[in-house]
């Protein structure tokens, strides 16, 4: 049973480390200061089939979508966007949205798994349901 807790923990640790390992390397590159890059408790997070996507308010109030191609070692997003939106949905769900030129992202939290939409140019071209690996 010992070996059980300590494979359970080394997954979060390794998270944990690449999440403040990516916060060092923002703050380097882009001349941020470390308290700005630094991220409170995750507000969205879906494990979908070729994707993780995670939406995090970082402590400068700024949201932060981060996407992460499978396979992955969670070090460094592929696709990281900043300053997206929230608002409420018709059915009650919450909507996380970020623009990255002709994209949109779109993280929807609803009283499902959720899912993340992606639209090119106004049309929907893709969606990824969360809880399908």
């Amino acid at each position: 049973m010992n070996s059980i807790t300590q494979k359970q923990r080394k997954p979060f640790s390794l998270l944990l480390a690449s999440a403040c390992g990516a916060a060092s390397l923002l703050s380097g590159i882009l001349g941020i200061s470390s308290s700005a890059t630094a991220s409170q408790p995750t507000l969205f997070s879906c494990s979908a089939k070729n994707v993780i996507v995670e939406v995090k308010r970082l402590n400068n109030g700024t949201l932060r979508y981060e996407a992460y191609n499978i396979p992955t070692n969670l070090k460094r997003p592929d696709l990281a966007i900043n300053n997206g939106t929230i608002r409420r949905g018709r059915n009650g769900e919450t909507l996380y949205s970020f623009r990255n030129n002709i994209y949109q992202y779109v993280a929807v939290k609803d009283s499902g798994y959720g899912k993340v939409l992606v639209y090119k140019n106004a049309k929907l071209i893709g969606t990824n349901y969360c809880g399908d690996l």
